[in-house]
């Protein structure tokens, strides 16, 4: 399992890269033999050269943290690009590297560039590339004796199949220890991190700018041009992943294993009957202190839906990982007014299958930062009366049904049972608000 990104080329790649250059087995594949030696000097000052063309792209292909190789679109303009692609270490052929990082500039040039297609010209005895690019779209659409072009327009790019769904809002403090531990996954297969970015006061903004840059291949970025609210963004950031499945970091949470991803995959991939998978997480407290979790209790039965509506919510949200079936049921108006969106999320997967769980901890929940776990108790009990209320005009089973009945009315007696203490019973607010509420069971 490796760690592939690609980031911009720089001249210091040279130091490297001019040994590939002089390598005869490197030229059989790439079809370009330099016509003199290559050293460090003429490798420096060719891509010093080529990086000042603004009709290319550029990028080092890492593997693991080490330069193995070069990818570049060439001939950019407003429509299409040339695709080039070359592993160096020779060690790294044959392991689905090159597959991996043409994926990533293939969505760059999707996603950021805008472009409509992209080509390539490619030896016909390189069997196992053109295996690659076929894995990726492209098709053959011209040949002669010495070259195959293949192209592929973006609009078929295969989805990644993994989406990353991230939502940010002032989370610069905590941003880049969640997202290195995202971009320090080791998986056989391509992810894309979307954010949803709330008009942050913060630089959180520029430093999502800042990772985009740096590994073009990786990021969505849903930048809102003004603040539009947790739930809003929530529908837009869940919209905006196309992957197979879905795993959910917030923007102040964090991953601590680098095979995290690979593992629920598997899981998922070989139990078709599961809907999602979590597992283990820490809790890190305010005074910096990391401890066991003593939020959550995994109760038995976990893996079924009536337990999860029974219990309530025993799923942090760092360690989920579940099947993209979600598109269409999170168009509902009681999932986008609903104020705590992972509890009603999982409630909606769980009609489709059951809930897995792995013991491994391989994540940090963040007590005490997120917007929820900031709210004073009343506000705390305000939105679960409104979360049960959607849940029981969503809910179609009436078993389930029943459950948050009951859960509304708990949560209506606590309600009552804090203004009592503060002294502060005002029968007008609480008849509006539960007059609100009926209006729905009454249906």
């Amino acid at each position: 399992m490796y760690n592939v990104l690609i980031r911009p080329l720089v001249k210091e790649d040279a130091l490297t890269s001019y040994q590939w250059r002089n390598d005869s087995e490197i030229w059989k594949f790439t079809g370009s033999r330099p016509n003199i030696t290559v050293t460090q000097e003429v490798e420096s000052e060719w891509i010093e050269k080529v990086l000042k063309d603004d009709s290319s792209k550029r990028f080092a292909i890492l593997c693991d943290g080490e330069y193995i190789g070069n990818v570049q679109l060439t001939n950019i303009n407003n429509d299409s690009a040339e695709f080039h692609i070359f592993i160096g270490k020779k060690e790294f052929w044959g392991k689905g590297i090159s597959q991996l990082a043409t994926y990533q500039i293939l969505y760059y040039a999707k996603e950021v560039l805008k472009l409509s297609e992209v080509y390539l010209f490619v030896r016909p005895e390189n069997i196992a590339a053109i295996k690659s690019y076929q894995n990726n779209n492209f098709t053959i659409t011209e040949r002669d004796h010495e070259h195959l072009k293949m192209s592929l327009s973006l609009s078929d790019l295969p989805n990644t199949t993994l989406s990353v769904f991230i939502m940010v809002y002032n989370h610069a403090e905590y941003l880049k220890e969640c997202i290195d531990n995202i971009l320090n996954q080791k998986t056989d297969f391509n992810y894309d991190i979307v954010v949803g970015e709330d008009c942050s006061k913060d630089n959180s903004r520029e430093i999502l700018l800042n990772y985009q840059k740096l590994y073009p291949g990786k990021f969505k970025l849903l930048l809102h041009n003004q603040n539009i609210g947790a739930m809003k963004n929530q529908y837009e950031t869940f919209k905006n992943c196309t992957g197979t499945y879905i795993a959910i970091c917030e923007g102040d949470d964090y991953w601590t294993d680098p095979l995290k991803l690979q593992k629920q995959v598997d899981f998922l991939e070989e139990n078709k009957d599961f809907i999602l998978c979590f597992h283990k997480v820490k809790i890190l407290k305010p005074t910096g202190e990391l401890v066991d979790d003593f939020i959550t209790k995994v109760p038995e039965n976990f893996e079924l839906r009536e337990t999860l509506a029974i219990k309530l919510n025993y799923i942090h949200t760092p360690s989920v990982l579940f099947r993209n079936v979600i598109q269409n049921e999170i168009d509902s108006i009681e999932f986008k007014n609903s104020p705590i969106g992972d509890y009603f999320l999982y409630m909606i997967l769980t009609k489709y299958g059951k809930i897995g769980y792995l013991e491994d901890s391989m994540a940090v929940y963040r007590y005490g930062v997120g917007i929820f776990s900031s709210l004073n108790k009343i506000k705390h009990i305000r939105a679960n009366i409104l979360l049960f209320t959607n849940l029981y005009s969503y809910e179609k089973d009436p078993v389930i049904k029943e459950f948050f009945y009951k859960h509304l009315q708990y949560a209506l007696s606590l309600i009552d049972e804090e203004f009592q203490k503060n002294d502060r019973i005002i029968n007008s607010r609480r008849h509006k608000l539960v007059e609100k509420i009926y209006k729905f069971l009454k249906k």
